[in-house]
């Protein structure tokens, strides 16, 4: 991507990634990596899961790319916040979910025990 211009449109960038530039993949995350962060954050309160976020957004990004150009019309910007918001919200319905299920309908529990 060092050859291509520096502001290319994000259409752009992601037409590149579909190509599979890796450069490009990295432009990416520089133009859009904090946001993402702090979305996930914002959702979670837990940096690392955050950053786990961060890596899963811009690898989905990166396996979806060509797919994204040939049906989106909204931006990449959008795009890459949904894939963040629901990464973040699966993690935390994931941390969340024992709780949820409260001390009686656990997995463990044993009305489960005798069904099985």
């Amino acid at each position: 991507m060092s050859s291509k211009a520096p502001l290319a449109p994000d259409r752009s960038v992601v037409t590149e990634i579909a190509q599979g530039d890796v450069e490009a993949l990295g432009e990416l995350m520089r133009r859009h990596g904090r946001t993402v962060y702090a979305l996930a954050y914002s959702i979670l309160v837990d940096p690392g899961e955050a950053d786990d976020v961060v890596v899963e957004t811009f690898e989905q990004a990166r396996r979806a790319a060509a797919r994204f150009l040939e049906r989106a019309s909204g931006s990449v910007f959008t795009w890459l916040t949904e894939i963040a918001r629901s990464r973040a919200r699966g993690l935390l319905l994931a941390r969340e979910w024992p709780r949820r299920l409260g001390p009686e309908r656990g997995p463990a529990s044993r009305h489960h025990m005798e069904i099985a």
